[in-house]
């Protein structure tokens, strides 16, 4: 079983009028699309796990509802043998948000989707669609755990654009995949990390691009570093952002593996 503590905090940013970012916090969402700010703690203990930060997109209210639709759909599927649902909860949510744009006329809206499995083999495995990240912080070095779906990320890959000149490219934030798009579009493939296997002291951070429109890695990794508890960290990360100019909604989930406990016998025959 994997003890986690975990915080999850949304913030408007300096700029937009409305908050179309959401999180999942092992369950526990933002619920009240209204809020411009949102924090959530908790201490959780459980052999499965389920984190995730979804940027909506579609402006006015549209963003909020397709986000919302994403972290109320992951609900239903989160738990053990989660990684065997994924596709199953992928195709429902793709579907739902896209029943909403036949309502609204065809105004598209669509969601991002970064996401943390920890399972009852006490690893973590990372998915996304689009440009919200999942990174892990282990013996202070930082690693990213997901790939962008952009345009300037497939210019990476195809060796025609340097990595350090992605963050002011203009395809920076045009998306390959997104959920919101009809089948008959594009078949989502979400981008699945190798299996993480968990260290105590192992930290998480699942972020919207608000966060890293405004940090670089090396700032994330700074601050990740500090011995504060994950509530800390989280505020202190959306609070650079803002300092940076916040032009974003910024969302952040950082979890922390603060105990490993290892499983009975009769619980490794079962």
């Amino acid at each position: 079983m994997i003890k986690s503590s975990a915080t999850a905090y949304t913030h408007i940013g300096n700029v937009r009028s409305n908050n179309e970012d959401n999180y999942s916090l092992n369950g526990k969402y933002k619920s009240n699309t209204d809020v411009k700010e949102d924090l959530c703690f908790g201490n959780i203990a459980k052999e499965t796990q389920v984190y995730s930060v979804c940027d909506g997109m579609g402006g006015q209210e549209f963003g909020e509802k397709a986000s919302l639709i994403a972290v109320k759909t992951l609900v239903e599927f989160a738990g053990k043998k989660f990684d065997k649902a994924v596709t199953k909860y992928i195709e429902k949510t793709n579907k739902l948000i896209c029943t909403e744009i036949d309502k609204n006329s065809g105004v598209r809206i669509g969601t991002t989707l970064s996401l943390l499995y920890i399972n009852e083999q006490n690893k973590a495995i990372a998915y996304n669609i689009g440009d919200s990240r999942v990174y892990m912080l282990r013996s202070g070095e930082l690693s990213q755990l997901s790939i962008d779906h952009t345009q300037a990320q497939r210019l990476i890959e195809l060796g025609l654009l340097q990595k350090e000149n992605a963050n002011n490219h203009k395809s920076k934030h045009k998306l390959t995949q997104h959920l919101g798009i009809f089948p008959d579009e594009l078949i989502i493939e979400p981008h699945i990390s190798e299996e993480v296997e968990l260290r105590q002291g192992d930290i998480f951070l699942l972020c919207s691009d608000g966060l890293t429109d405004m940090l670089t890695d090396d700032e994330i990794e700074e601050v990740l570093s500090k011995p504060e508890d994950t509530t800390d960290l989280a505020r202190l990360l959306v609070n650079n952002s803002l300092d940076r100019g916040g032009k974003d909604n910024v969302t952040v989930v950082v979890i922390k593996i603060d105990k490993i406990e290892a499983k009975s016998f009769w619980n490794k025959l079962f």
